[in-house]
């Protein structure tokens, strides 16, 4: 009997983005790229309301749920979420969500 790959798992949360603050956000973002892709990140897209009100969306998506589990307790995690990019927005609670289908 073959093994199936883990399922992606796909986190969401809103965040607040003061416009001043917009280029900086992406900025930082595009910087910790490479960290968490070691740590198994797939993509992340950041969505802007498209009738410009209200929260942003970030979505994120990880190889499996136990490798979003090692980021969360990375020894890098810590001075990631102290950075200045991170003080740039307020962000709301991460959202998962298992992969059941799609494309």
């Amino acid at each position: 009997m073959a093994v199936l790959p883990p399922k992606p798992l796909v986190c969401v949360r809103t965040v607040e983005i003061p416009k001043e603050n917009e280029q900086a956000f992406f900025d930082w973002i595009e910087s910790n790229r490479e960290l968490r892709q070691r740590y198994g990140i797939l993509m992340e897209r950041i969505l802007q309301p498209a009738d410009g009100t209200g929260d942003w969306l970030i979505i994120t998506m990880w190889e499996s749920e136990e490798k979003f589990e090692k980021w969360l307790v990375a020894k890098e995690k810590p001075a990631v979420d102290a950075s200045r990019g991170h003080a740039l927005v307020k962000f709301g609670k991460i959202k998962r969500y298992d992969t059941q289908a799609g494309y």
